[in-house]
């Protein structure tokens, strides 16, 4: 019997985020992580200890050069994905970036190009595709259980959940947006991903900062820097239709007076609706039978989805599957993205070309 592969994993980024993907590399066996990179050689130093990691660094393009790896995790803020992914593709690695692919649709054209030049795996790190109640969903669709799924509604609203007042996260410049490319791209993917990416047609979108500008509905995530400042949404919220009739809605906030958080997706079909509750990790089933209105729940088995998602990217590297998550389908939630602040911005639809 060959000895199996274990793939060199960099890290670019040693933030809350990294983390998680540390602890799901933990649980694929041919997979090591060989070095990490932060500008804070104390956070990078942290992870490292706590994972052994062998090899620390504070540039990026030095563990590029120096250490010896076979692909790189991006998770740094978003103004540095792009950079960070094409020149780890330059430099011959294949690539797991962080959501959102890129702070737009240029530059992850650009990330599509790179990848394509260095002839290497590019995907995007969206996890709750790998969740037990969207699989089944997904199934279920695919089936035609719920018929024609004619409206949508989604949404990933909070009560308090302003993440570090005063750092990239709440600056536009180093993070695109607010909400909506933080926690709304989530569920604008997941959603999209289910109903099979179709070809939007307009985008009505409006923006809210009722909270931020005024220190209020922070969150225990992040560090808050008082020398900082908060230029971005805490609120988008926002209507999508598309060429084959179907409409969606979405709602994203990092602040807002209600009961409690919420990480929602509904399907409206013909013969059946879906109800996911991403936070309770149960959906519910709306449909007839035998002429009778019925509704069943459902709480599948949980997985960890972030073992999944970093199985199917070395799947990808070994050739034995192709990318779950493709960075076209994450380009095409960035120009919808895109289209929802610009919406917001000049206080009409936007239509897209056909």
């Amino acid at each position: 019997m060959t000895n199996q592969r274990k793939w060199k994993i960099g890290i670019i980024g040693a933030g809350g985020i990294t983390e998680a993907h540390l602890e799901a590399i933990k649980e694929e066996p041919r997979a090591e992580v060989v070095a990490i990179a932060d500008i804070s050689a104390e956070m990078a130093s942290y992870r490292a200890k706590r994972h052994d990691i062998p090899q620390v660094f504070t540039e990026y393009e030095t563990m590029l050069q120096e250490s010896d790896t076979d692909a790189i995790i991006v998770c740094v803020p978003n103004y540095l994905h792009a950079e960070a992914t094409k020149s780890a593709l330059a430099a011959g690695k294949h690539l797991l970036c962080e959501k959102p692919m890129a702070m737009n649709a240029q530059e992850a054209e650009d990330m599509i190009e790179a990848a394509k030049k260095a002839d290497k795996i590019l995907m995007v790190a969206q996890n709750n595709r790998f969740r037990s109640d969207s699989l089944q969903v997904k199934t279920w669709l695919k089936e035609g259980k719920l018929g024609n799924i004619y409206h949508a509604k989604t949404g990933w609203v909070r009560r308090n959940g302003i993440p570090g007042w005063g750092s990239w996260f709440t600056q536009k410049e180093w993070a695109g947006g607010g909400p909506l490319i933080d926690i709304g791209v989530h569920m604008l993917d997941l959603s999209l991903w289910l109903l099979d990416h179709p070809k939007p047609v307009s985008v009505l979108g409006q923006t809210y900062a009722q909270f931020g500008p005024h220190k209020r509905g922070l969150s225990e995530w992040g560090r808050i820097d008082d020398n900082g400042k908060f230029d971005v949404e805490d609120m988008a919220v926002a209507m999508i239709t598309f060429e084959n009739g179907l409409s969606l809605t979405l709602d994203a906030s990092w602040a807002s007076h209600i009961e409690e958080e919420n990480v929602f997706l509904q399907l409206y079909g013909q013969e059946g609706g879906a109800s996911l509750r991403l936070l309770d990790n149960q959906f519910s089933l709306y449909h007839e039978w035998n002429g009778v209105t019925a509704s069943t729940e459902i709480k599948p088995k949980p997985q960890k989805e972030r073992v999944l998602l970093f199985r199917n990217f070395i799947d990808a590297i070994e050739g034995k599957a192709e990318v779950l998550c493709t960075p076209e389908q994450a380009l095409y939630i960035n120009r919808l993205i895109e289209a929802i602040y610009a919406s917001a911005q000049k206080g009409e639809a936007v239509r897209f070309k056909t």
